[in-house]
């Protein structure tokens, strides 16, 4: 062991700690760049497979305006990141096994960022996760005069500390995830089953659950294409997500986006999209991974039901008319109100009416709580 039991303890017990508390990163990294007795700027680093972009997740020890400059013009621009592949989970990587010293040095990256920071090109770090859709590195940047001492103990105490920051990684996206999927269905109201992307302004995707992944790799009603930016299979919605998206890009908010549309099997889809800010988001899986300054469009596509089975079964379950029917269903697929009046031709007053007439004879005192039992009926086959 480089370090001593009671260093190493202490830096494995603020591991664990991050795993129920993701800002605990941050004092691990502290503490890990000051315990081998000379300065070493440290960073827990993210490289998302889908979107090819590194951005920092916890960085210590590194000049304020260095990191605001990479995360502004490099964080697509990293030339260690291309040679992430080249270390096995589990293992370490040096600075110059990712890249020769004499290629990095010709780039802007290294003039901008690392040689006005005492000419840190030096270091590496241990492969945490790489899977089919991420890669996760602790690593750090050590002065190429302190290489020669410092650079294989470093390596090594990567090494030793890897499967706890795994470990913890993995409890962190679990919960993030989970209570981030389940936050977002609410906020579409589109219930289970449903695929949730996160998108920049530029299109580019930033997060997908496993149904959004599911169908990215069909490709049948959306796609990533064009830089891995999200492509729909419709032109028409394709047209209409962009322009939100560019709105949302230029500073003016687009509150919200719904459409309806059929895949190229013809099978009819709803799709939402509402403007978030990262900052305005307590719990997410990528919540260090993305600058909180940015954007972003929270996409939920879901496959529309056979509207007349459906309508059938809700009125026959709840006691409706075919009307209060028609309107619950149309509620719970994510139309609102006036989406709905408009929709069927009548006006606001009776579809609120409707509504509260099939809340009162389900039993229900709020929207989602209809909602949520029409899309469990929705899924039961109407059992």
């Amino acid at each position: 062991m480089v370090i001593s039991a009671e260093k190493f303890l202490h830096l494995s017990n603020l591991a664990v700690a991050a795993a129920m508390d993701p800002l605990c990163w941050q004092p691990f990294l502290d503490e890990l760049g000051k315990v081998q007795g000379t300065h070493i700027c440290t960073q827990l680093i993210g490289f998302d497979q889908l979107t090819k972009v590194a951005p920092l997740a916890f960085a210590s020890g590194y000049d304020p305006g260095i990191l605001e400059l990479y995360e502004a013009h490099y964080a697509d621009k990293n030339p260690y990141a291309a040679h992430f592949t080249k270390c096995p989970v589990g293992d370490t990587i040096s600075s110059d096994e990712m890249i020769v010293p004499g290629e990095l040095k010709r780039t802007s990256f290294y003039a901008d960022l690392l040689l006005p920071m005492e000419d840190i090109w030096g270091g590496g770090g241990a492969m945490l996760a790489n899977d089919a859709d991420r890669m996760f590195l602790i690593g750090g940047n050590i002065r190429e005069r302190d290489r020669a001492k410092f650079e294989s103990d470093w390596l090594q105490l990567c090494k030793d500390l890897a499967p706890i920051i795994r470990q913890s990684l993995e409890i962190n996206r679990t919960i993030a995830g989970l209570s981030f999927e389940k936050w977002a269905a609410e906020q579409h109201r589109l219930g289970s089953r449903t695929a949730i992307l996160l998108v920049d302004a530029g299109r580019r995707i930033h997060y997908a659950s496993s149904e959004a992944q599911e169908l990215l790799a069909e490709g049948s009603v959306i796609e990533a294409a064009f830089g891995e930016r999200i492509r729909f299979c419709s032109d028409a919605i394709q047209f209409e997500f962009s322009h939100m998206a560019q709105l949302q890009g230029n500073g003016r908010r687009a509150p919200f986006g719904n459409w309806n549309f059929k895949d190229q099997k013809g099978q009819g889809w709803t799709c939402h999209a509402m403007s978030v800010r990262l900052d305005e988001l307590d719990r997410t899986p990528f919540r260090a991974f993305v600058s909180k300054n940015n954007p972003a469009l929270l996409v939920a596509i879901k496959p529309e039901a056979d509207m007349e089975t459906l309508q059938q079964q809700v009125q026959d379950c709840f006691d409706l008319s075919k009307t209060e029917a028609t309107a619950a269903v149309m509620l719970a697929n994510g139309q609102s109100i006036n989406q709905i009046a408009m929709n069927r031709s009548v006006s606001v007053h009776t579809v609120r009416n409707q509504i509260k007439a099939a809340l009162s004879k389900s039993g229900c005192h709020r929207q989602s709580e209809l909602v949520c039992k029409i899309e469990q009926l929705r899924l039961s086959g109407g059992r």
